[in-house]
């Protein structure tokens, strides 16, 4: 018994460190850190955040949520066959290597493996179709899961501020989710399917091993502050996971394949409710837009004044020692003219106003620390129109 578990565990290792999907995403994570911190140069002149904050970001939350579901896939026995760890693999790195982050849902690769299953007939598609019903609608309940924990916890923590332009021309500053998470879930595989593919290796009658889901998460706010949109971002996922849960029972207690054609239903919910909030998100009147507020704040840097001052993304910056300020140039004029001290009126989108102020000194300029919506300080940037 004890050598079968040593021998389990070591194929478990195996399977983590030797799966593509997980060295992808690390690629991918990388990718998606440069391009955030060469965006931010090109907008703010400076980056928000270190670019392996997006490494970490990919990798521990998606861990410790694996880490709860894999206990879950155990104590219920999740059976797969090594054809299926193969085959979603495949279709989960072709997500990944796209390099779209919201293309990584993992109802895509379930939703193609269960019509696969139901209608090729290849024999070579036999190890998809010994996975059944139930357990393919369990693996969709569980990644729901994942994702609307994730989406909850980490979903608008450390976001990039943004510019885009109105159909008038103007700048609109948004904040943006750009998350890619790794979800290892562990599965059991039978010893002797493994043999088939390994006929020089002894396996255990059962043996444990990890199937990565990436998942993505993109979203620009811009209508709404992103507490504000979470919860019909939230709401949306936490219908699509019960309607998820009520086929997986319907699999179960029936035991009928047709269950199955439940994966594309579940995706096209998903997209659908998705696609609702961010209609909600651009009919709303944008907030992070100057005008009458003043000038909008989409961000601080940790350590600087205006992260002392309890500047947040979202206030508005209404007058610098009593003049009136609706745009950074007109913000650093004014704070010229004042020193060295220091007087904001901040406005926040309901028009409640609160005052913040500290010492202000000549070697302060343009060291506050606030990214402000203005016009990009790389003028060559492409700023995308927001639709």
């Amino acid at each position: 018994m004890g050598v079968e578990l040593f021998d389990g565990i070591g194929w478990t290792v195996i399977s983590l460190i030797a799966s593509p999907i997980l060295w992808l995403a690390i690629l991918v994570s990388v990718v998606i850190g440069i391009r955030r911190v060469r965006r931010e140069r090109n907008l703010f002149r400076s980056k928000s955040r270190d670019q392996r904050t997006d490494i970490f970001e990919t990798l521990l939350p998606g861990l410790l949520v694996g880490i709860v579901l894999s206990a879950i896939s155990l104590s219920l026995q999740v059976t797969v066959s090594p054809v299926f760890i193969v085959a979603f693999t495949a279709l989960a790195a072709v997500t990944l290597v796209i390099g779209v982050v919201r293309f990584n849902l993992p109802l895509w690769p379930l939703s193609v493996l269960a019509l696969i299953g139901w209608f090729v007939t290849d024999e070579r598609m036999d190890g998809i179709k010994e996975v059944d019903a139930t357990t393919l609608l369990l693996l969709a309940s569980l990644t729901l899961l994942a994702e609307l924990t994730l989406v909850a916890w980490r979903g608008q923590k450390q976001l990039s501020p943004s510019l885009v332009l109105s159909k008038r021309g103007r700048f609109i500053g948004g904040l943006s989710a750009n998350k890619l998470w790794l979800i290892p879930l562990l599965v059991i595989v039978p010893g002797s399917s493994l043999e088939e593919w390994f006929p020089r290796f002894a396996f255990p009658e059962y043996v444990p091993l990890v199937l990565f889901f990436p998942l993505g998460f993109s979203f620009l706010f811009t209508g709404k502050l992103p507490a504000e949109l979470m919860r019909p971002l939230i709401r949306g996922r936490v219908i699509t996971l019960l309607l998820a849960v009520l086929l997986t029972l319907g699999a179960y207690v029936t035991n009928r394949e047709e269950w199955l054609f439940g994966l594309p239903l579940l995706l096209v919910l998903h997209i659908i409710l998705h696609q609702r909030v961010k209609r909600l998100n651009r009919s709303e009147t944008p907030i992070f837009l100057n005008g009458k507020r003043g000038v909008v704040i989409l961000g601080t840097f940790p350590g600087l004044p205006a992260s002392e001052m309890g500047l947040v993304p979202g206030e508005a910056i209404y007058k610098v020692n009593g003049d009136f300020v609706d745009s950074e140039t007109s913000f650093y004029e004014a704070i010229q003219k004042h020193k060295p001290y220091l007087r904001l009126e901040v406005m926040n989108h309901n028009g409640d106003v609160r005052f913040a102020q500290r010492a202000f000194y000549e070697q302060d300029h343009h060291e506050l620390g606030i990214m402000f919506v203005s016009e990009p300080g790389n003028r060559r940037t492409k700023i995308r129109t927001l639709q």
